[in-house]
């Protein structure tokens, strides 16, 4: 999984909070087995970090601990207070003139 904090944020409290969150997830296997939270990059509006953890190995079992794992790390960062960023797009609009009858 990929999550992304604001460039403001503190990157080392960041990482902390959701290493805590994600070790909170019932579906997350611990036993001897590492969650990982690695800064990955500088994206356009976020510092994105990519977050692997050990679950079951069936389909439904991995969609289930993505998205137990992914509604407890939002939860928890708000909590923290600590932005996750929207990307953002500048839009220009041009002035539109009226048209004039052709003479």
């Amino acid at each position: 999984m990929i999550c992304g904090v604001a460039y403001d944020e503190d990157v080392d409290a960041a990482r902390d909070v959701i290493a805590t969150a994600v070790s909170t997830c019932d579906t997350v296997h611990q036993d001897d087995k590492p969650i990982q939270i690695v800064a990955l990059e500088f994206a356009e509006s976020s510092i994105n970090f990519e977050v692997t953890w050990w679950t079951g190995s069936k389909p439904v079992e991995v969609r289930q601990s993505r998205d137990q794992v992914v509604a407890t790390v939002k939860r928890a960062l708000d909590d923290a207070g600590i932005k996750i960023p929207f990307p953002y797009n500048p839009r220009h609009s041009a002035k539109i003139r009226q048209a004039r009858p052709l003479s």
